[in-house]
């Protein structure tokens, strides 16, 4: 009998949840441009836009250039133009110019057929006092042998609200590239509002830290650069603008990112990729890199 009247209640349930809507009440989807630039303290300006369109079909983004945008106009937080030259063979705008650390900068692009679209960017200070350095066979990894110990500080800026992404990796001379590596996360890697990102990177704040110094270790699998006769490992931190935080850690809990401690959240609901384009989607924003390579 309970059977049935479970059954009946689901049958109630999903009956009275049944609606039907008039297509004439559904909105009309109307395409955007897209922006992507995440400009860095090492590199020029490179602004690549496209259609949001193509974020629905299983092909590369449409790429737009100047048969699409009739203006594009970059500046500093002191309204000093930054001049960009449209690139046809990586279909992206480039400038010669370094973003400096500190600073703001805004972007506003025109177009044929789409609403304009503005954003504005900061690019974070750089890290202060960071010192890297690894301790060979200092340390037992996660399948018990002595392995080399990594050991990177740095001093976080009481000022502020802070945000990083920390990478270690190892040097493989084989293919002659650095790769990521696991190894057992600890003290803030360890906290549940750390995120794992696609390229082995974890991503955290200074919640818990600020206006301190800090060490990050790491302890990789032991022999990866055992018979290495050039380098040996990579530390590169970066301090992330709050934008960039927010699209980075919202792109990654939608590609199904982790936590540092407790692994993929299964029951969270849907997510929502940030975006700081007005009128448009995606992302103009500033991370400031430091990097050491330890041989």
């Amino acid at each position: 009998m309970k059977k049935i009247l479970y059954l009946l209640i689901s049958i109630a349930l999903f009956g009275g949840c049944e609606e039907e809507i008039p297509i004439e009440q559904l909105n009309t989807y109307t395409e955007k441009l897209v922006v992507n630039e995440v400009f860095n303290n090492h590199t020029p300006f490179s602004i690549q836009i496209s259609n949001s369109k193509s974020a629905y079909y299983d092909k590369n983004p449409e790429i737009l250039g100047p048969e699409t945008i009739t203006e594009i106009n970059l500046k500093d937080g002191d309204n000093n133009v930054i001049p960009l030259t449209f690139d046809q063979f990586s279909r992206t705008y480039f400038s010669g110019e370094l973003p400096l650390p500190g600073k703001s900068y805004k972007l506003l692009i025109n177009s044929k057929n789409f609403t304009n679209v503005n954003s504005t960017g900061f690019l974070p200070l750089k890290i202060n006092n960071m010192n890297s350095t690894w301790i060979e066979n200092g340390g037992i990894d996660m399948q018990g042998n002595k392995s080399d110990l990594l050991k990177v500080t740095f001093t976080d800026d009481k000022n502020s609200k802070d945000y990083y992404k920390i990478n270690f990796m190892y040097y493989s001379e084989l293919v002659d590239k650095f790769n990521s590596f696991e190894f057992k996360l600890n003290d803030i890697l360890s906290a549940v509002s750390t995120i794992k990102t696609r390229d082995g990177g974890l991503l955290f704040s200074d919640e818990t830290f600020n206006g301190e110094s800090k060490t990050i270790t790491a302890i990789p699998p032991a022999g990866l650069v055992k018979a290495n006769t050039t380098y040996k490992y990579l530390i590169s931190i970066e301090k992330l603008s709050s934008e960039y935080w927010k699209y980075y850690t919202s792109l990654e809990m939608y590609r199904g990112g982790s936590s540092g401690s407790s692994g993929t959240d299964l029951f969270r609901g849907a997510t929502v990729i940030y975006s700081n384009i007005n009128n448009g989607l995606g992302i103009f924003a500033g991370t400031s890199i430091k990097a050491d390579t330890l041989k």
